[in-house]
């Protein structure tokens, strides 16, 4: 097993591995907190880095957030944000925010994928962003290069860019033995090789299901599907 997110995110899903897969930890991205905050009057998050920025950054508590994903709306609130709704995905968000939110804020990374503000300026609500933090691209050690050209290796992906900078990090002779595990079909659009298993649902627990559900022979034999 392959884990190439964000050391924190990394770690996480190891631990839920712990026993049950042999795992590499190998960031192929690093998260760098930036120095401002916003004024906010709603804050949106789709990325527990959001939060975790924030906090960094010594933001208020106690103000209204709307979150993507169960994880980051726990990670809201306990916080010290009032979490008052929580989406799938980007698109789910932008229609479920109502209007007359007071100043809503997107606070995000460099790099994003959903365009939520674009979204909800399109309904009319004046939404603004501001990026709170880089996710800057790292190499992959020794270690995963090694067990990647030895054998056939599961790799959980989260979005399309960690999917574009894993088959970057890894030439393509090596690709043979990557197995890709893609959170929704927009990270399995961006693998050049077909993912052994696409989540049921766009988050955490599903993507944990489809990790479990493909360990072992099935994943070293390939072949797409679904979890």
């Amino acid at each position: 097993m392959l884990l190439t997110r964000p050391r924190a995110d990394a770690e996480r899903t190891a631990a839920a591995l712990q026993g049950r897969a042999e795992v590499i930890v190998s960031p192929l991205m690093r998260i760098v907190f930036g120095d401002a905050l916003p004024d906010v009057g709603t804050a949106l998050f789709t990325s527990g880095n959001g939060v975790a920025a924030w906090v960094a950054g010594g933001g208020a508590r106690g103000l209204p957030c709307w979150t993507v994903g169960p994880r980051t709306a726990e990670l809201a609130q306990a916080a010290g944000f009032e979490v008052q709704g929580v989406a799938e995905d980007a698109a789910s968000l932008s229609a479920l925010l109502p209007a007359g939110l007071a100043s809503p804020v997107h606070l995000r990374g460099a790099v994003q994928r959903g365009n939520l503000v674009a979204r909800l300026r399109a309904r009319g609500i004046p939404a603004r962003e501001a990026v709170l933090y880089l996710q800057k691209a790292e190499a992959p050690t020794a270690g995963a290069l090694a067990a990647v050209a030895a054998a056939p290796v599961l790799a959980p992906l989260w979005s399309p860019r960690s999917a574009r900078l894993l088959f970057e990090a890894f030439v393509p002779p090596l690709w043979r033995n990557l197995r890709p595990v893609a959170l929704s079909p927009a990270v399995a659009r961006a693998c050049p090789v077909p993912p052994v298993a696409v989540a049921e649902r766009p988050d955490g627990p599903a993507m944990l299901r489809a990790i479990l559900a493909n360990l072992g022979a099935r994943a070293v034999e390939g072949g797409a599907g679904t979890v």
